[in-house]
């Protein structure tokens, strides 16, 4: 009778019990640190102990303790090329949202509340608060970093190198099993936000597409970098930049303050720009540039090979 929770060929749990593990234990984790009050600061502490976390699972219920694993780091080996790519994310990120934003003041659909200034907000309105808000500020970038990180070694790493093993049935000589993969963990992504405030099916649509974006330069570059790096410059562009909601979620410090003055459709209304056509013409230049850099950089793009193998067949051969 074959076990639904362990592989006694592989000796390991099977894919959906570790990622369903790595998934509650991490957010429990973060949700931890989340409540220690050390003023922002605590955000510090979600990068090392969600990394150790993530590298400690590799090994524990997926037993990747061999150099030869191919996942043995999980895709954030700290490498030059790693930080390249993480600082490459966060060019992408500005570049492609700061050219839709653009767009869309050219087009009367924002208009700007405070220019040039570091705005909060409070009761009497947006106002202008020299020093404090630049401190506010620099505790919001050290939230995104730690988001972007957190997000992208559960999501991206753990949940496709995971689904990726456990969905072959067979056929792992075919690229079905990943991408079957990076859907399952897009949708999963997804899911995880359709409990913001006012989330709608475009804004899920969105997202899912976002999860795709987040999940190509891990395919293509077997490396968490790109995406980490991208995942966190989105984040504090959106909302450190130009004052806008991030999935659904607002916040009280931005250089810029944008007010959408446009239709729905494209700024998204309460939820934000990823809610609307913004949000999807910011994913899609984000694409063209992932290809365009990592042409340039390769000369060739195509999947990685550490997708070809898994760790069990590494670790055997």
């Amino acid at each position: 009778m074959t076990n639904p929770f362990y592989h006694s060929d592989e000796k390991r749990f099977r894919s959906g019990i570790r990622i369903l593990f790595f998934f509650i234990t991490l957010i429990l984790i973060v949700g931890a640190i989340q409540s220690v009050d050390l003023g922002g600061w605590q955000w510090f502490l979600v990068i090392p102990i969600s990394y150790a976390w993530y590298r400690l699972n590799l090994f524990l219920t997926d037993q990747r303790i061999a150099k030869s694993s191919p996942w043995h780091y999980g895709g954030v080996e700290p490498t030059k090329v790693f930080f390249q790519e993480y600082a490459l994310g966060w060019l992408i990120g500005i570049l492609a949202l700061s050219l839709v934003v653009g767009i869309s003041l050219l087009l009367g659909w924002y208009r700007v509340v405070e220019e040039a200034s570091l705005i909060s907000f409070n009761t009497e309105g947006w106002r202008f608060e020299e020093g404090v808000q630049w401190y506010s500020l620099l505790l919001l970038l050290i939230q995104m970093l730690a988001v972007g990180f957190y997000e992208e070694v559960l999501t991206r790493g753990y949940f496709i190198i995971n689904l990726h093993e456990g969905l072959r049935f067979g056929l792992q000589k075919t690229y079905v099993p990943l991408i079957a993969a990076v859907v399952l963990s897009s949708a999963m992504f997804s899911i995880a936000h359709i409990f913001n405030p006012n989330a709608s099916f475009w804004s899920s649509f969105n997202i899912f597409i976002a999860g795709v974006l987040l999940a190509a330069p891990f395919i293509l570059t077997g490396r968490l970098g790109l995406s980490i790096g991208l995942h966190s410059a989105w984040n504090f562009v959106l909302a450190g930049l130009y004052g806008l909601p991030v999935s659904g979620l607002g916040w009280d410090v931005a250089v810029w303050k944008l007010e959408p003055i446009g239709p729905k459709w494209w700024t998204g209304g309460i939820f934000g720009p990823e809610a609307g056509l913004f949000g999807f013409l910011g994913i899609g230049l984000s694409f063209i540039l992932i290809f365009i850099f990592l042409q340039l950089r390769t000369g060739q793009i195509g999947i990685h090979p550490n997708w070809l193998n898994s760790a069990k067949e590494s670790e055997h051969n």
